[in-house]
């Protein structure tokens, strides 16, 4: 008998329980217009959805229940790889410092295409859309930034711990 075949206490086969989950939300339906007037509004201060409770609960309840959840590790683990880019800009400019800003994007969709996924489509097109928004070292460092932010203290109480097997 093959894994696909196996069936659970319920008698379902494993391999259809995954198709049995809700569709996950997207960020437009956590944010209207996402990232769509970049992260400064006309004034240049911050749109304040990015950093305004109520939005940021909501998109880490979202991915607290996106298959799979986020953890804090990988929260972690991407907010991390922002603060040493925020570290070298102390020291160089952000030509020099975008690359590395830019893996993020690479991080993200290798942690997507894993087999099980290490992060959700969610958590996916978060960090796809933000690196995406980034121009300036001002986007990142006061945009970008305090958003993401929000998202790991709003979401602190949400995040599991590292999943186990």
């Amino acid at each position: 008998m093959s894994y696909d075949d196996r069936q659970g206490r319920d008698n379902r086969p494993y391999q259809n329980r995954d198709r049995e989950r809700p569709p996950e939300k997207a960020l437009g339906d956590i944010f209207q217009d996402y990232l769509g007037r970049g992260y400064f509004d006309k004034d240049g201060n911050l749109f304040e959805y990015l950093i305004r409770r109520k939005q940021m609960r909501q998109l880490a309840d979202e991915l607290s229940r996106a298959y799979p959840p986020l953890t804090s590790s990988q929260v972690r683990r991407f907010y991390n790889h922002c603060w040493a880019v925020k570290q070298a800009l102390a020291s160089r400019d952000w030509g020099e410092v975008r690359p590395r800003f830019l893996k993020l994007d690479v991080a993200a969709a290798d942690a997507l295409g894993k087999s099980p996924p290490k992060i959700s489509k969610l958590f996916h097109d978060f960090i796809q859309e933000n690196v995406a928004a980034v121009k300036t070292d001002r986007d990142f460092v006061e945009g970008f930034l305090p958003h993401f932010e929000a998202l790991v203290g709003f979401g602190s109480g949400l995040f599991k711990e590292e999943r186990k097997g």
